[in-house]
């Protein structure tokens, strides 16, 4: 008799709630949210309880010492990550200036890389490169393209931390230049100037002297600038001077793309570099 009075209160409490569910589902809105608040106004300090028992759990400050907040974590997380991509930029930054003076003879003292940051006009064939007198780099030394494979310029200006470079193409730079043939001892020294556009020119070459297409223009070994000829580009046209029918008109095309490039390095040389740094 006992177990059935107990069945039926069970019973009669589960459809009490039943019915109570259905009716609060199908009051309006703004009643359930008073009745939602009400609850909560009710059981606070026991819902609030709860919420620091979790924190004190999650928070690694409430367990020891030696551990540390969320937001130190994140702190030190970003740090980490910065710190290592810079190291990885200097990481690739001394493998490309390790490819240059594997490319140079052993008397270069030093070779500093530059990164390329303008063009000096629309109408020049100057850049400027982001580092200056601060980093060694004076009016006069040779300028090499990013591999140390070809010649592309001679500093012109130097600032504290930036510098202007001329390139080869450039109508006011001249520079003095050996043509080769391969397989040969050919070996005719040169003036080469920039025409202002995209490539170079040789005049005042003797019509009697054998110049060909394809034949390679060198720059010519400077002391205390450059101890072994650089490649500087490459004879496309050999044709009769206008002017001087006795020389030829030789055009060069530079072996690098003055158009792509995006960073240079720039020559160093030995004593110099000690007279400077007296």
């Amino acid at each position: 008799m006992a177990g059935r009075n107990s069945h039926f209160s069970n019973s009669s409490v589960f459809f009490t709630f039943l019915i109570a569910g259905l009716a609060l589902f199908l009051l309006p809105q703004h009643i359930t949210s008073k009745i939602s608040l009400s609850f909560y106004d009710i059981f606070e300090p026991i819902l609030q309880s709860e919420r620091d028992t979790q924190t004190n759990t999650l928070d690694p400050r409430s367990d020891s010492d030696e551990t540390i907040s969320y937001r130190e974590y994140a702190r030190l997380w970003k740090t980490f990550q910065n710190q290592r991509a810079q190291l990885l930029a200097l990481h690739e930054e001394h493998e490309r200036l390790a490819k240059v003076r594997t490319g140079l003879p052993q008397s270069f003292c030093g070779v500093k890389l530059a990164r390329i940051t303008g063009n000096v006009s629309n109408y020049s064939h100057e850049v400027v490169i982001n580092e200056g007198h601060d980093a060694l780099i004076r009016p006069g030394q040779y300028v090499l393209s990013e591999k140390g494979d070809a010649l592309i310029g001679v500093v012109s200006e130097t600032a504290e931390a930036v510098a202007r470079v001329r390139l080869i193409t450039d109508s006011k730079q001249s520079l003095e230049v050996r043509i080769r043939r391969q397989g040969t001892q050919k070996d005719i020294g040169a003036i080469m100037v920039g025409n202002g556009t995209n490539s170079c020119r040789i005049s005042m070459i003797d019509r009697q002297q054998d110049v060909h297409e394809g034949d390679t223009v060198f720059a010519a070994s400077v002391p205390n600038k450059l101890d072994v000829p650089v490649v500087v580009g490459e004879v496309v046209r050999v044709a009769e001077d206008e002017h001087h029918p006795l020389l030829w008109d030789i055009t060069v095309m530079p072996a690098e793309d003055m158009t792509q490039l995006n960073n240079v390095a720039v020559i160093i040389a030995d004593e110099t570099l000690l007279k400077w740094t007296e």
